[in-house]
């Protein structure tokens, strides 16, 4: 029962956390969002205790932690996923933000010896 209390008061900490995270934006919703999810199901773990039992019996693995452990593996999969997609993503973002930033300080360059010549003429005339 203590630890049931002492999970319950680390998740609803762990709300708090998200949700100062996201009012303040320091986190995207989308992140929280899956952060939400996770301190649900604890939730309802904590409150449900036999329903982790349940859930290993139906699923056939006779100790429910060793079902805990596989569903956080499993999650853990998941954001390491996650994350590898947005980082690739971010990458491409970058070499394409690089690519457009070297045109454009080309095209000024391009435009700043246009503008000298033009003053160049402008001088030299009588």
């Amino acid at each position: 029962m203590v630890a049931n209390l002492f999970f319950l008061i680390l998740t609803i900490i762990l709300v708090v956390m998200v949700l100062v995270q996201v009012r303040n934006q320091k986190m995207k919703e989308k992140y929280a969002a899956l952060w939400l999810i996770i301190s649900f199901i604890i939730i309802i773990l904590v409150i449900f205790p036999k329903l982790l039992d349940w859930l290993a019996d139906a699923v056939g693995i006779e100790t429910p932690v060793n079902l805990l452990f596989l569903l956080a593996i499993i999650m853990l999969i998941g954001v390491a996923l996650h994350l590898t997609q947005a980082l690739s993503k971010m990458g491409e973002d970058t070499r394409i933000l690089a690519e457009k930033t070297a045109i454009n300080d080309l095209l000024v360059e391009q435009l700043t010896n246009r503008v000298r010549q033009l003053e160049n003429k402008e001088q030299q005339r009588p």
